[in-house]
């Protein structure tokens, strides 16, 4: 896919500019929400909710929240349609750990690209992206190579994200069926940005998904939206939503 890198500034900033400069008449566009300080990409808390049916003893059904990556791009040809990538924080942390042997001779593809079907939200302020390429690694051992190895791949599709002036592009849903070592399970996920984390000492500490300050105890707020209903997660200590998307002041 030849794409090239949108330069969209965060959600919070972008909706600061807009009021400034008369939001009303700005041409509504499709924004994914990404961090600006270090030039990352922008990464939303997921959470995954087994669908109906699926079996919950599964060992692929007990995926836990992570962050995930989302990109938005363009294609150099400018009547080309806008894209975005998804790509799990667990990928990307395999491709990356030096105990991690992946199998070069596997078609292994940590990101998932898909199309978005309009550059502006439609009537419900959802920007889509029905049909995403799966994402797959294969790892021949971990724990330098006394690991067992892992076959896994995520196949999104359906990624839904929501677009207003109050919310920019800064929570998602979205279908995974996710396949681990050839036990598949399936998902509905739900994301928000940014990534928050609930830590303190290795125990869950709630004070932290909370959107505001508390001087002199907590200096500075979350970052999250407060129009969110959060908690911190006991497993990924941070802080994930507990309603639905969109949620909405």
């Amino acid at each position: 896919m030849n794409m090239r890198l949108i330069g969209l500034g965060t959600g919070v900033v972008l909706a600061s500019v807009l009021g400034a400069c008369n939001a009303a008449q700005q041409d509504p566009q499709c924004v994914v929400a990404k961090a600006v300080s270090d030039g990352s990409t922008g990464s939303f808390a997921a959470t995954y909710s087994l669908k109906e049916g699926q079996d919950p003893s599964l060992s692929c059904a007990r995926l836990k929240p992570e962050p995930v990556g989302l990109e938005k791009y363009f294609s150099k040809d400018e009547n080309g349609p806008e894209s975005v990538v998804i790509r799990s924080s667990r990928l990307g942390k395999l491709l990356t750990d030096e105990d991690v042997q992946v199998d070069p001779d596997a078609p292994n593809q940590a990101n998932s690209p898909g199309v978005l079907t309009t550059a502006a939200p439609g009537p419900d302020n959802f920007c889509e992206v029905p049909t995403l390429a799966p994402s797959r690694l294969v790892v021949r051992s971990t724990a330098g190579g006394s690991g067992p190895g892992m076959d896994l791949t995520y196949a999104w599709s359906n990624l839904r994200i929501y677009n207003t002036p109050d919310i920019p592009g800064t929570q998602f849903v979205a279908d995974l069926r996710y396949t681990e070592n050839g036990c598949t399970a399936e998902y509905k996920v739900r994301g928000i940005w940014p990534v928050v984390s609930c830590a303190t000492k290795g125990k869950p500490d709630e004070s932290k998904c909370d959107p505001y300050a508390d001087p002199p105890v907590r200096l500075r707020g979350s970052g999250i939206n407060p129009s969110f209903p959060v908690k911190c997660d006991p497993d990924a200590l941070i802080c994930v939503l507990t309603g639905e998307v969109p949620s909405v002041p």
